[in-house]
């Protein structure tokens, strides 16, 4: 069994976080994303991987993972990007986005449906509503025998939608090479293979892990932590005084100074410093070479490597790599109650200049890398800080800040005997 691994996109929905870099390379626990999928691969047998990636060549960079890197010169979709790798494809195959990370039990049971059945192609698929935002499926006596990508409502023929993993074989190049070069081409081409040979179906019941906006990779964490234990380097440094409770990993050369609290699922990574009364809430990252300094409270949040932040609250965010925050700075997490509930927060797109609602009552910022932050300031749930931009101290930030950007509040000094 192969596996090609599609990781050529330019990630804009992601964005500031991946400003610098495919999604998939965010750290998570001390390895990317793309890292942990491909683990979670090998785990299951599987250790022919293809990697298809961007000119750039990030991954193969910027990782160790031993894995073929093939080059898509241009986003023109899934069926280009696996052209790329039709010539090392010798045999069935599964076709997955890096952050995959958690879905061995659903692969297994997709290898061995096809294999039962004797299929040409596997589907993973799971009930909708929304039928106009994926691809759906055509059922016939439990197989698939079409696709259609995002119908109408009224023209769906069925509730059932496509999750992005795939199992197929050579075979498939016939059906891929006899259809139109364009953002569909492999939908199109599932779908007359699959109209002459009937596919096998794995329907699930819960969503598998999709890391579309920022804020989906807050799911990701706790996933990743689900079979994870306690663990403290010898290498690391942990006060007397500080309290270490529950799930709690901290890597080498971490320092964990006086009377800091650190209440798990958290992750401290290698040379990452906490400061004296610090405190380090649920579902927290403070990835390689960062600082979350004195007196700072940090809830479910990622920090990428070599950032810090001197003192204050940081809230369900993430903060990007070497981005540097002042003393006393707060990101705010929730906002007023509406007829006494919490609204859900909605974020405008960076990347796409576009409005989302994250469905969640507790979202704070998305700042990217390069980011420096004065002291004292004040920034709004849901905003967005591309890179390098700088915020100056005492600003208060209700709205996105835009990549290069300067904020700052102007003031006027008075002096009276």
């Amino acid at each position: 069994m192969q596996a090609v691994i599609l990781a050529a996109g330019c990630s804009s929905r992601f964005k500031p976080i991946s400003d610098n870099k495919h999604k998939g390379l965010t750290e998570v626990l001390g390895k990317t994303i793309i890292e942990h999928t491909v683990t979670e691969l090998e785990n299951l047998g599987i250790e022919n991987i293809i990697i298809v990636q961007s000119p750039n060549q990030n991954f193969e960079k910027k990782t160790d993972i031993d894995a073929e890197f093939i080059i898509q010169d241009e986003p023109k979709g899934m069926g280009h990007a696996l052209i790329q790798a039709q010539p090392l494809l010798n045999e069935k195959f599964l076709v997955l986005n890096p952050y995959h990370a958690t879905a061995s039990s659903i692969i297994n049971d997709l290898i061995k449906k096809t294999e039962d059945e004797e299929s040409e192609i596997g589907f993973v698929s799971r009930e909708t509503d929304r039928p106009e935002d994926y691809g759906i499926l055509t059922v016939k006596d439990g197989k698939a025998v079409g696709v259609t990508e995002k119908p109408a409502p009224k023209d769906a023929a069925s509730k059932y939608r496509v999750v992005g993993i795939y199992l197929l074989s050579p075979k498939f190049f016939n059906y891929l090479d006899v259809v139109e070069e364009w953002e569909y081409q492999f939908e199109d081409a599932l779908n007359r293979q699959a109209s002459e040979k009937p596919a096998s179906i794995v329907f699930i019941d819960e969503d598998t892990i999709s890391i579309k906006y920022p804020w989906n990779l807050f799911d990701f964490v706790k996933a990743i932590f689900k079979d994870k234990d306690r663990k403290i380097s010898e290498n690391a440094s942990v006060a007397d005084s500080a309290e270490i409770k529950g799930k709690v990993i901290i890597d080498e050369d971490a320092e964990i100074h006086e009377n800091a609290v650190i209440k798990g699922p958290v992750y401290i990574g290698k040379n990452a410093i906490v400061g004296d009364h610090a405190l380090i809430r649920e579902y927290t990252l403070l990835e390689e070479n960062t600082t979350a300094g004195a007196n700072t409270e940090i809830k479910n949040s990622v920090m990428q490597p070599n950032s810090s932040i001197h003192s204050g609250f940081i809230g369900d965010s993430i903060i990007g790599n070497n981005t540097h925050i002042g003393a006393e700075t707060v990101v705010a997490n929730r906002k007023f109650r509406e007829d006494g509930e919490r609204p859900e927060i909605k974020s405008c797109l960076i990347g796409k200049n576009r409005v989302e609602n994250s469905k969640k009552t507790f979202l704070g910022a998305f700042i990217g890398d390069n980011v420096d932050i004065g002291v004292n300031v004040s920034i709004m749930p849901g905003v967005q800080i591309g890179s390098d931009a700088k915020i100056g101290p005492g600003t208060l930030v209700r709205e996105n800040v835009e990549n290069e950007e300067i904020v700052y509040v102007k003031q006027e000094q008075e002096r009276k005997k």
